[in-house]
């Protein structure tokens, strides 16, 4: 199996990511559910007055992992760039979202309501993404995607 493909498929088969922000008191890390689109892109909901949330504005570079099996020891580790998803393109992340966590339409709303401390959809763009994978790779488990 390629590289591609194994991530592809501990994207689609995993649901909760650690994500990481610096702020100006210093790191955080949080948990927030997630899915993922055809470029590996990561999105996710959250408050905007979270932590995390306010993090993002002032600072977009974040770092992420994925636990994919902790007994098999496989993770995904991503670093990138995070921002809010633009309002024109939150229908699509929110079907995106609800094929994966149900149907959302009361949380899209809220995300187009705009209100500064409701919700909003988020985006990690991958610059980099680092698979370890025991299983599929035991002599080499670190595998650079990007």
């Amino acid at each position: 199996m390629k590289q591609s493909e194994i991530l592809k498929e501990f994207l689609a088969t995993s649901s909760l990511m650690q994500l990481a922000t610096l702020g100006e008191v210093g790191p955080w890390i949080c948990n927030v559910y997630f899915v993922a689109d055809d470029q590996n892109c990561l999105y996710w909901t959250s408050a905007r007055v979270r932590r995390h949330s306010k993090e993002i504005l002032s600072n977009s570079k974040v770092a992420a992992n994925i636990v994919v099996e902790s007994e098999r020891r496989q993770a995904v580790q991503i670093t990138g760039e995070a921002f809010e998803v633009p309002l024109d393109e939150v229908e699509r992340i929110n079907r995106l979202y609800g094929n994966r966590f149900g149907d959302k339409s009361s949380r899209l709303q809220e995300v187009l309501d705009n209100n500064p401390d409701g919700r909003a959809y988020w985006v990690l763009r991958p610059t980099t993404i680092c698979l370890w994978d025991e299983v599929n790779f035991p002599d080499a488990p670190k595998q650079i995607i990007i």
